[in-house]
């Protein structure tokens, strides 16, 4: 079955929760809108649990080690051993197993995962789009009354990447992703697209480092860069990012008028 995946952002600057996640022994729903924030429920080998969709993470079944612990399920016997690598670091050892489960009505099976040093995630565990056993998804960001006004992007990914959509212009192309869930101020960069975004807007470097969250507690530190001219990716303009970069810096004696990093790749 191919997944089509996409992201309907609406203009506006409130969040529109949807109605009641769809209980699992309903009719089969093969399309599947959710929004930043919503459970829906699943059975898991008939196990209950309530699982949150993300945009930004992981595609595979991750859960709580709790949920595991509670549920009895134990590794696959074979290749049961699951580590989580970070930006080239090993950050968590797991475990994984092939699982049986149901959401929306629709039955499927995959292989789960969890860690048991990770911080707990909401519910019972994530799931990502590619991961989803409805045949179409729709992340959904905005409100959807009449006066809002919507724009599509097509996702790409599989179920061992996360979500993406393509963003190419005359001097540079990069994949966008989209973490609904992720509450910072700012759009977050790799330190390659920065360099690249930095070549082709006009954009500084300023302030001391912050640190934010990369993935399961996982943090890294970033700066912010200011744009001469905005980014517009959409319906989406931005004048100030935030850069991933090598090191922490708490005080400044310069401030770098543009990053000399390696290109970004399309």
């Amino acid at each position: 079955m191919e997944n089509s995946v996409r992201l309907a952002v609406n203009m506006m600057a409130a969040l529109a929760l949807g109605a009641n996640a769809p209980v699992p022994d309903q009719t089969p729903v093969t399309e599947l809108i959710v929004q930043p924030g919503e459970m829906i429920a699943a059975t898991i080998e008939r196990a209950p649990a309530r699982l949150r969709i993300v945009s930004g993470g992981p595609d595979r079944l991750l859960l709580n080690a709790d949920f595991i612990m509670q549920s009895g399920f134990k590794p696959a016997p074979l290749m049961g051993n699951a580590n989580l690598n970070i930006a080239g670091k090993r950050a968590f050892k797991g475990k994984n197993r092939p699982l049986d489960f149901t959401i929306a009505g629709v039955a499927h099976k995959g292989r789960a995962f969890w860690f048991f040093d990770a911080p707990a995630m909401p519910g019972d565990g994530t799931i990502g789009p590619w991961a989803l056993p409805q045949s179409r998804i729709t992340l959904q960001f905005g409100a959807t009354d009449a006066s809002s006004q919507r724009h599509d992007f097509p996702l790409f990914g599989g179920i061992n990447s996360s979500s993406v959509t393509g963003y190419k212009e005359e001097s540079f192309g990069m994949a966008v992703g989209f973490d609904l869930d992720d509450p910072t101020a700012h759009p977050i960069a790799s330190a390659a697209a920065g360099a690249a975004i930095a070549r082709a807007y006009g954009g500084t470097l300023s302030g001391a480092t912050w640190d934010v969250d990369i993935l399961l507690g996982v943090k890294r530190p970033v700066r912010l860069m200011t744009l001469q001219r905005p980014l517009v990716i959409g319906p989406l303009s931005m004048t100030q990012i935030a850069v991933r970069v090598r090191d922490r810096v708490r005080r400044l004696r310069y401030q770098s008028p543009a990053p000399r990093w390696p290109g970004v790749r399309a």
